[in-house]
């Protein structure tokens, strides 16, 4: 998948370090992006493949223009929808197929009470090794103490080298206290993305062990499963990076150009997909103020939609 817009990836920071210096031997992009040489040569390998690296001179590397990388995101944003769809479906299938004890029994285990999922995330979380993976959206049962207590092991095991990737679903922006959570975890390094709508509640351990709640919507926390290494935590796996590659980026870090707070919550959900109606209702601002920001925002990052000023915007470490 194609992540050069994305800042916190390797090939976003090899990107980065070419639009912003100029041509630059591989030794200094090594230097600038802070990756090991091994990473670096794979990054350029990957990028000189869809023609946004090019090796001009010996092991001296040029970037295409950040309008041809907008381009190949744009392109790729339709591709990646119907795929989005397919594991969807795939995921559907397996899931009732569990249900109906064809081979998964083994591996699927219901969850009996939202205390034990809440017990069971908290253990996901001290075994995992090397990463958690979450799809974060309500219902929420937590009550403050266990949202503190949440808190407290992200930022311990971050600490210890356990790499956190959430998505969360724009809902997020509607509970203050939610919103303030994400942010100190971004803070932290947890690695944020937002998308307008989430299917499923999901955390994954590694590629070990998932928790599923498959229809938060209809029965909020109960039908919940614990998914063991299977066909079923593979097509979770896979649904998840899906999600990663269609969500947009959202950071923390502040710039001499940051949008104001407003308008970057304004971006960051039409960005997501939210209405004029939606943004104005979750932010309390009037649609006529939304839709005027919006106009603003769009003229200033050189954007005829909406999709292209969360690019542009996620591109400038803007968001």
């Amino acid at each position: 998948m194609l992540d050069v817009l994305a800042a916190d990836s390797d090939q976003g920071r090899v990107y980065r370090a070419l639009t912003a210096r100029g041509r630059l031997p591989r030794d200094l992009l090594v230097r600038d992006t802070g990756l090991s040489a091994e990473a670096v040569d794979g990054v350029l390998a990957e990028l000189s493949e869809v023609d946004l690296v090019a090796e001009v001179g010996a092991d001296l590397w040029e970037a295409a223009p950040p309008e041809r990388a907008v381009a190949a995101a744009l392109r790729a944003e339709e591709d990646r929808r119907r795929e989005l769809w397919r594991a969807g479906e795939e995921l559907d299938r397996l899931y009732h197929q569990a249900q109906r004890g064809a081979g998964f029994s083994r591996h699927v285990e219901p969850v009996e009470h939202p205390a034990r999922l809440i017990m069971l995330t908290a253990r996901l979380q001290e075994r995992a090794a090397e990463q958690v993976r979450w799809l974060d959206r309500p219902p929420y049962s937590s009550t403050p103490r266990h949202f503190q207590a949440q808190e407290e092991i992200q930022a311990r095991r971050m600490a210890e080298g356990v790499r956190y990737r959430t998505v969360y679903s724009q809902n997020v922006y509607d509970d203050p206290g939610l919103f303030a959570a994400m942010t100190r975890m971004a803070e932290l390094g947890e690695h944020v993305r937002l998308l307008s709508e989430l299917p499923v509640k999901l955390t994954i351990g590694d590629d070990e062990i998932a928790l599923l709640v498959p229809e938060p919507d209809r029965t909020g926390l109960e039908g919940a499963l614990v998914v063991h290494s299977s066909g079923l935590l593979n097509a979770l796996c896979g649904l998840f990076e899906t999600l990663w590659t269609l969500a947009l980026p959202v950071s923390v870090k502040r710039e001499q150009d940051q949008l104001s707070d407003r308008d970057r919550s304004i971006i960051t959900l039409m960005a997501a997909g939210a209405t004029d109606e939606a943004i104005a209702r979750r932010l309390n601002l009037s649609r006529r103020t939304v839709v005027r920001r919006i106009a603003a925002l769009l003229d200033q990052l050189g954007a005829t939609t909406r999709f292209q000023a969360g690019v542009q915007a996620a591109k400038r470490g803007l968001l």
